[in-house]
């Protein structure tokens, strides 16, 4: 660990802590109060953060009991330790760990022969480790109560207090106080989630930085380049615009300053908010690694306080500037109608288990299967009423078991195939009034949103893996459920997402139909059409309106469950109709009016 003060550049000498968790010299700091002059207060030379100083004098400040610890250890490996017992100042040759004195011969022989200190324990420098300096034994003494050891924490007053204090100023009918033991567990706990949560937050800070840094950088460039171009406009005109010239290149100068100093005033509050955190977590680690009781409890206070400060000045990402990428075609498939010949009418479009895109053609009522290469594999369905033939077939969905599941309107029936296509069984759509989107969720239950029907709630109906009806989410938080298929979705963790069309955002169920909470999308307002999960992430659908009564899909959100908003994709078409995702991340899209399924670049990899 470095023992030099950041002032002087010279080995700490009495250590005295700022409000930033920055440390320097006493003396160093006296001189820079009185260098900067400032009334009540000092500001650190590193991260400009300012700390109250009502007296002015920095010995009021709170010491760094680590580094004090290190520079005992580093004297007593250069044999230049004093006695702290005897006025003699004889060199030191052993430390006794419960008084955490440092003792010469004379001192060690009275230790060792007088009664009240027979159960001391000795330890010979030569022998002595960085565990003995840093001894949790080692208690402070009471001010007010002369040689009163300060064994028990008042959380109501926040402060270290001894035996007789509990009895007299700090009576249990009126304050609360624990062992110093207890309290000081309670402390490390909430300092280590400090320090996790710190060492985050600085990280998505130096994120951020780097970014800034590319954007000065990027201005720059771009400032010389408009000169550039602005130098190579006015060379071609007549000599009456010469004068003009150097106006406008003042004016991409100007402009070019102004973003050049927002920029850089934004760059440099970054850079302090990172050393801010940087400084926490150093301090945070030393003092959970070597601090002892009492220093986990004096210093704890000010490291929260400064944490919180900290919090509340980093800001996240800024999703509302977030870049929207125009996703890239990089190839289509599909197959037409063997007998008529015609283009098929796309219904839906599905991901297996296995990999394979399972393709719906309404026209010809039956299921086209392709591999993840777009390479046509096989069919399923077609006309008519025997089991595994489809009538008027709205919708598909896959599930993670492997096999196929496929709605029709006219009878309100599901039928189950394999990813073979081979027919398993069927059953009805009891309980549903409107039926619309469709899912299967791990446990291989089916679950079918019902936009309900005059006196009948609308909800979402769950059958089990044989298609006995379960019960029916009332799903009363939404004022109602959207028409749009792609309105529900499964989590990995076999939670139930529902979009909430009108709110425009998503509500999350437990198995059993429990609404557990609301996920709001953390940026400007989005008019959220439908859901994928992938990878843990919400994949939101958004509408895109082309005219007054058109509406079709207009591009993809990627969001953490938290309502973060992590990347944007727009389709290059405008006119996109059904959507899915394979297990690579490529979307698939068909547009209408076209027989073929589209696909683009991962959205993993942006």
């Amino acid at each position: 660990m470095e023992l030099q003060c950041g002032l002087c550049d010279h080995q700490y000498s009495q250590p005295r802590v700022l409000s930033c968790l920055h440390t320097y010299c006493l003396s160093c700091l006296e001189t820079l109060v009185k260098k900067q002059d400032r009334e009540g207060e000092v500001c650190c030379p590193v991260c400009q953060q300012r700390t109250l100083l009502p007296s002015s004098d920095p010995s009021t400040l709170p010491s760094d009991p680590i580094v004090g610890m290190l520079l005992e250890v580093k004297s007593v490996e250069a044999g230049a330790v004093t006695c702290t017992s005897c006025e003699e100042n004889s060199s030191a040759v052993c430390r006794c760990l419960d008084c955490a004195a440092f003792l010469c011969s004379n001192c060690q022989g009275a230790h060792r022969f007088m009664k009240c200190f027979k159960s001391h324990r000795l330890v010979e420098l030569e022998k002595l480790s960085i565990g003995d300096l840093a001894s949790p034994v080692k208690l402070l003494t009471c001010t007010k109560h002369d040689g009163e050891a300060l064994e028990f924490y008042c959380n109501t007053c926040d402060m270290l207090v001894c035996l007789k204090c509990t009895a007299i100023d700090h009576r249990m009918t009126s304050h609360q106080y624990v062992y110093i033991n207890d309290a000081a567990a309670v402390m490390k706990e909430r300092l280590l989630y400090l320090l996790e949560n710190g060492r985050k937050r600085s990280e998505d800070v130096r994120v951020q930085l780097l970014q800034m840094e590319e954007k000065i950088d990027h201005v720059q460039v771009e400032g010389t380049r408009v000169k550039g171009e602005v130098d190579k406009v006015f060379h071609t005109l007549l000599t009456k615009l010469e004068d003009r010239q150097e106006e406008m290149r003042q004016d991409v100068e100007t402009l070019y300053q102004r973003q050049q100093q927002f920029l850089n005033t934004q760059s440099k509050s970054l850079q302090y908010d990172e050393e801010r955190l940087q400084a926490g977590t150093r301090f945070v680690e030393k003092l959970v690694t070597y601090g002892s009781t009492s220093d986990l409890l004096t210093c704890g206070k000010l490291v929260t306080s400064q944490f919180d400060l900290l919090f509340k000045q980093c800001t996240g990402n800024d999703t509302e500037s977030m870049d929207v990428t125009e996703l890239h075609k990089v190839g289509s498939f599909g197959k037409r109608v063997e007998k008529s010949g015609d283009s098929p009418h796309i219904g839906c479009i599905a991901v297996g288990a296995n990999g394979n895109i399972y393709v719906l053609d309404m026209y010809s009522w039956l299921v086209q299967v392709f591999d993840k290469e777009g390479k046509y594999c096989f069919k399923f369905g077609g006309r008519g009423q025997s089991p595994g033939q489809l009538q008027r077939p709205v919708e598909l969905a896959t599930s993670t078991k492997g096999y196929i599941a496929v709605r029709e309107s006219t009878t309100d029936r599901i039928q189950i195939f394999s990813d073979t296509g081979q027919f398993i069984f069927k059953f009805w759509l009891h309980g549903v009034h409107k039926p619309r989107s469709m899912v299967i969720d791990r446990r291989g239950r089916f679950l079918v949103e019902d936009v309900g029907k005059g006196r009948f709630p609308h909800g979402v109906v769950i059958y089990n893996s044989d298609g006995k009806l379960l019960t029916k989410i009332q799903c009363t938080e939404i004022s109602k459920l959207s028409v749009n298929r792609y309105s529900l979705a499964i989590s990995a963790q076999n939670q139930l997402l529902v979009v909430d069309h009108r709110a425009n955002c998503v509500q999350v169920y437990s198995e059993e139909g429990r609404h557990l909470r609301t996920i709001h999308p953390r940026c400007s307002r989005l008019d959220i059409r439908g859901i994928i999960m992938d990878q843990n992430k919400l994949i939101l659908i958004l509408n895109n309106r082309v005219d007054r009564d058109s509406w079709y899909i207009g591009g993809l959100v990627v969001m953490a469950k938290d309502g973060t908003v992590l990347d944007k994709f727009k389709f290059p078409e405008k006119v996109v109709t059904h959507v899915a995702l394979t297990h690579e991340g490529c979307p698939l899209a068909v547009l209408l009016g076209s027989s073929d399924i589209h696909v683009y670049g991962s959205i993993h990899t942006k």
